[in-house]
C-alpha cells in the first residue's frame, strides 16, 4: 500500500473532506494510505512539496499567484476544489441580536489578518461598508488563532474571527454568539484545494488519489454530521463533538462542499477580485497556469 504525505496551510474543521478522506476507508479502497502531518504557524506547503517532504496539502490558487507576482515559475498546481465558500464566522461576545457591522470599529476584533483570511473579510466588510483599515488593531503584530481565542475568551465584549469549529466551540462554552458568515456574505468562491508537483498528478497514483478524494468530498457534502464528526474528531482533541458537528453542519447549509472537484471559472474569478481588492495581485493571473486535473 503506497503512502502519501499530506498536510495543509490551515488545519479546521473547514477541511473536512480532506480529513474525512485519510481517516476513512477513501484511500484504502483505492490501495493507498494518507499520512496527515499537522501545520505550524506559517508553514510553506509550497517548499514542503518542493523537497519531497509532502506528496499533497491543502493550499488555495491564491497560494500561487504570490510567486506569480515575483514572476517564479511553479511546476506545482491545484488539482482538487476543497471548499468553495470561504469558512470563517464572526462570533460576538454579547448574546443579543443587536449586532451591528459598525460594532467592529468600537470593539476589540480578534481576525486573522494577512493573506487569504483577511483578503476574503475585507471584501466582505466592504459589502457592509466597513473599511477593515479603520477597524483598531488589538495589537501590533498579528496574533496566533491560540492567543486570539484564550484573549478573546478574557473579554468582556468583543468580537472573533475564524474556521469552524472555534466559534462553535466558544458558543457551547457560552462565550458568545455567531453573528455573521464571510462565506453567506461572499458566496462561490475558490477558497481552498489540493495541490501537488504536476508529474505526481498525472501519475497513476495523483488518479487514484483524486478518485478518492472527490468520493470523500461527496460523502463530506451528504452524511449527517454526527457521523462525520465522529470519522475526524482524533484531528481535534480540543472541541467537543457537539461543536464539530455544528460547523459541519453551518458548512453544509453554506453548499460549502456542494461542487465537483473542479475549480470552476466562476469561482475562480471571484477569487482573483477579491485579491484585486486588497491590492494582493498586479494582474488577472490564467487558471490554466493554476490549475491542472487527473
Amino acid at each position: 500500500m503506497k503512502t502519501i504525505n499530506i498536510t495543509a496551510s490551515r488545519h479546521a474543521v473547514f477541511y473536512s473532506p480532506l480529513l474525512a478522506l485519510i481517516n476513512g476507508d477513501f484511500l484504502t479502497n483505492e490501495g493507498l494510505k494518507g499520512i496527515y502531518h499537522f501545520p505550524k504557524d506559517n508553514v510553506n506547503v509550497y517548499s514542503k512539496i518542493n523537497s519531497g517532504e509532502i506528496d499533497v496539502a491543502q493550499s488555495a490558487v491564491s497560494g500561487s499567484w504570490n510567486y506569480f507576482e515575483q514572476n517564479i515559475n511553479l511546476t506545482i498546481k491545484h488539482f482538487a476544489l476543497i471548499n468553495s465558500r470561504d469558512g470563517f464566522f464572526i462570533i460576538s461576545k454579547k448574546n443579543d441580536s443587536s449586532f451591528k457591522w459598525i460594532d467592529l470599529y468600537n470593539k476589540p476584533f480578534y481576525y486573522v489578518r494577512g493573506g487569504q483570511p483577511q483578503a476574503m473579510l475585507s471584501y466582505a466588510l466592504n459589502k457592509k461598508n466597513i473599511d477593515i483599515l479603520k477597524i483598531p488593531l488589538v495589537s501590533e503584530n498579528p496574533l496566533s488563532t491560540s492567543l486570539m481565542y484564550s484573549r478573546y475568551k478574557e473579554e468582556n465584549n468583543a468580537f472573533f474571527h475564524e474556521q469552524g469549529s472555534y466559534p462553535h466551540q466558544l458558543d457551547i462554552e457560552g462565550h458568545g454568539k455567531i453573528v455573521a458568515s464571510i462565506g453567506e456574505i461572499i458566496g462561490p468562491v475558490a477558497f481552498s484545494s489540493l495541490c501537488a508537483k504536476e508529474e505526481w498528478i498525472r501519475s497513476e497514483t495523483g488518479k487514484k488519489f483524486s478518485k478518492a478524494f472527490e468520493k470523500a468530498k461527496k460523502w463530506v457534502n451528504s452524511a449527517s454530521p454526527k457521523e462525520i464528526s465522529l470519522i475526524i474528531k482524533d484531528f481535534f482533541p480540543d472541541f467537543t463533538l457537539d461543536a464539530i458537528s455544528a460547523a459541519i453542519k453551518d458548512y453544509q447549509k453554506l453548499k460549502t462542499w456542494d461542487s465537483n472537484i473542479e475549480v470552476s471559472n466562476q469561482e475562480y474569478e471571484k477569487s482573483l477580485e477579491i485579491f484585486e481588492h486588497s491590492k494582493l495581485i498586479t494582474k488577472k493571473h490564467k487558471i490554466d497556469d493554476v490549475v491542472l486535473y487527473s
